[in-house]
This record gives structure tokens, C-alpha cells and sequence, in this order.
């Protein structure tokens, strides 16, 4: 059974199966078993309370008196629900062997035919890299795993055929992985592909994207200031989470404010009018305000800008506010939606993977301008353009 922390149930539905936190009381199940009945009598359908079960997480005393309630069998964690671990530990490198092993058995099937250096190309970037994507999607993915895959993609890519042969590999792995318009053959580089992955959850939750997870999470760590939550802390049960937010500076840095009704934007500490935060631009006027903890929405009336300060200014400050409030008057007109925010990486200020993913993973600037579209996007057998590249 699972602590909700302040929700009272947390379902998640799928076309074939129904996964229910709740916590561990006879109460709680006692409704459950009156609501799956109500199910039943109500839509006509069948629950099959032989292939259900009831997962207990960490000690549950007398386990079996619930199970007599609603029925089902005990579980044990960790078990697969949709394809991903639950609860197994997140960084823990057993919940990646299924796809280590997947991305061996390719190889087996693939070693049996003869294909050039481009057919190997053309199917590390089609199979190989999207093989790990639906796990990278939300777990970390650790250092050992990752050597593991690079070394299946790497020595695919070199030996080809010749299993166990001994082949030179001609390119160091980290140009490999480049994109071929920085030299590279466009092989994901796959710790940067996982970044950007989890950097999908953080737009998701700033976005104004409503659901149980966004919920659950703020209801688990609370809010810090109006975007974000705050660090976990604990050293037990935050590690998924905390893993994702800790990419937290990577889209905050590379995105800006666009103000709607300016309720989930800091007046002071947010960049929303200019390029730097008021509280930098102009610390004397923060430190004579009384507002210090307002949002943009909190100070802006339909008469203008509402501030009060705690004494009045002195002949000397008066150019500071002057400027001050020329500053505020950049500000564009207030719209009422909500405040969002705008990726940089994006024309569209839209946040993508692929966007992302060419942010993070850009080399160091080559010497030269690269012909690439010479090599890549001529007309000839991929085999040549690889030999050429």
C-alpha cells in the first residue's frame, strides 16, 4: 500500500488495467471493494480478481486480512507496470538489463547478414538508439548501463560481421557521436539524449499541464517560489524525482518569462523585463520596498504599477526610481492567461527533445567549416558517404 500524502486515492488507468494507491487501512479498502462492485453492477464488466494484486510497500503488518478484503493475490515489488519498473530503485542498473539484453539479441540476428559500414549506420541510428528511449524517458541512466550500450553501438559499428574479431575503431567515439554537421555520423550520444528526455518532464510541469503526477509531486515536496519544487532532500523514495530536478538550472537558464496575468512571476527575483532580475538592477529601490515577496500581478493595477516603500526617497534616489519605473514601462500588456515560459533553443519558444538535444550536445567549434551536405546529402550509396565522412 502507498503513503498518498494528502490524496486521498491516486488511480492510473489503462485500456486493460487499473493501478490504485491507497493507504494501508481496512477502511480504504472496504470503499474500493464498494466502488469496484458499483463497477461491475454499472458497466456490465467483469474485474478479474485472479490475475489482480495488492502491492504493499515496505512493511505491512497482517497484509493478508486486506488481501480477504478486496481480493487478489500478494505482489511483490519491484514489478513491470506498462513497460516500466515500478517500485524498483531508480538508478539501479538491474532495471536496465532487459534492454542491454534486447539491443545483444539484435546483434545476433543482425551478424548473420553481410552489411556495409552505412547499413550498420543506418541501423544503430533506427534501432539501436531508440531501443533505450522509453526507459530513458523517465530513469536516469547510469554510467556503467550507458557503457554497456556504447560499447554494443561502437563495436557493431567497427566489427560488423567479424564477432569476437579484433577491429581498429578509426574515429574516437565522442566525434562518432557528433552530429554530421559537426562531423559526426549522428550517433545519439545517449547520456545527452537521457538529459534532454527528463528536461520533457520539467516543461511538462512548468507548462501549466494539469494531472495526478503534477499533483503527487507537489503535494510529495512542495512548492519553491512559483515554478518549481523544491530539492529533495530525503536519501530514501525522492531518488526519481530528484533526478529530473536537478536538471532544473539547464531549462531555466535557456528559457524567459512571457507575462500574462503575472501571477506565477516573481516582481523582484524572476527575469521578466529586461535582461537581469529588478532585485540586481536596481538594489536600493528593492531594499526601500515593502513588497519584497510579490508577483508581477500583486503590483500592477489597472491605474499602473501599485508600490509602496517603507519611507520617503531621498532627493538622490529619485533618478534611480525615475529609471526604475521607465524600466517597468517596457514590459508588454498584460494578457489574461497564464504566465509560461519560452524556450530559447526553439523559434517557437515551444520546448522539444530534439531541440534540446542539440543545445546539450554541441561540440567544441571545429577549426573549419564541415562540408557535410557534400558528404551526406549527395547522391550516392550510404557505404560511400560513410567512407568519405
Amino acid at each position: 500500500m502507498a503513503v498518498t500524502f494528502g490524496l486521498k486515492y491516486l488511480p492510473s488507468r489503462n485500456i486493460d488495467d487499473t493501478l490504485v494507491f491507497c493507504g494501508a487501512e481496512k477502511e480504504q479498502l472496504k470503499y474500493l471493494r464498494v466502488i469496484f462492485v458499483l463497477f461491475e453492477a454499472v458497466s456490465g464488466l467483469h474485474i478479474n480478481w485472479g490475475k489482480s494484486f495488492i502491492y504493499p510497500v515496505n512493511e505491512v503488518p497482517d497484509i493478508n486480512s486486506l488481501v480477504d478484503i478486496l481480493g487478489g493475490k500478494v505482489g511483490e515489488l519491484p514489478t513491470t507496470y506498462l513497460g516500466m519498473p515500478l517500485g524498483a530503485m531508480s538508478k539501479s542498473k538491474n532495471i536496465w538489463n532487459a534492454v542491454v539484453e534486447k539491443c545483444g539479441k539484435k546483434l545476433v540476428n543482425w551478424r548473420s547478414q553481410y552489411l556495409s559500414l552505412g547499413g550498420r549506420l543506418t541501423l544503430i541510428n533506427s534501432v539501436l538508439d531508440a531501443m533505450p528511449t522509453y526507459m530513458m524517458s523517465l530513469f536516469p541512466l547510469p554510467g556503467n548501463v550507458l557503457e554497456k550500450l556504447d560499447s554494443i553501438r561502437r563495436n557493431f559499428l567497427w566489427q560488423g560481421n567479424g564477432e569476437g574479431e579484433k577491429k581498429y575503431h578509426l574515429v574516437k567515439w565522442e566525434v562518432v557521436t557528433n552530429s554530421k554537421k559537426e562531423g559526426g555520423m549522428g550517433i545519439k550520444n545517449l547520456k545527452v539524449q537521457n538529459q534532454s528526455l527528463l528536461l520533457k518532464w520539467l516543461w511538462r510541469f512548468v507548462s501549466g499541464e494539469q494531472g495526478l503526477w503534477k499533483d503527487a509531486i507537489v503535494s510529495r515536496y512542495t512548492m519553491e517560489g512559483l515554478w518549481i519544487t523544491k530539492q529533495a532532500r530525503s536519501p530514501y523514495g525522492v531518488g526519481l524525482w530528484r533526478t529530473i530536478r536537478n536538471q532544473w538550472p539547464k531549462l531555466w537558464g535557456n528559457s524567459r518569462i512571457v507575462i500574462g496575468n503575472g501571477r506565477r512571476t516573481s516582481f523582484w527575483n524572476d527575469v521578466w523585463v529586461g535582461q537581469h532580475p529588478l532585485i540586481q538592477l536596481y538594489p536600493v529601490i528593492y531594499n526601500l520596498n515593502q513588497q519584497k515577496e510579490a508577483t508581477v500581478a500583486d503590483v500592477r493595477d489597472n491605474q499602473g504599477w501599485n508600490l509602496s516603500f517603507r519611507r520617503m526617497l531621498n532627493d538622490w534616489e529619485i533618478d534611480s526610481l525615475t529609471d526604475f519605473y521607465n524600466t517597468l514601462e517596457q514590459a508588454i500588456n498584460f494578457q489574461p492567461n497564464e504566465d509560461n515560459l519560452h524556450w530559447l533553443k526553439a523559434n517557437n519558444g515551444k520546448f522539444t527533445v530534439k531541440s534540446a538535444y542539440r543545445h546539450l550536445d554541441r561540440p567544441a567549434a571545429l577549426l573549419l567549416p564541415w562540408p557535410w551536405k557534400m558528404i551526406w546529402k549527395v547522391k550516392v550509396p550510404h557505404k560511400v558517404a560513410c567512407f568519405t565522412g
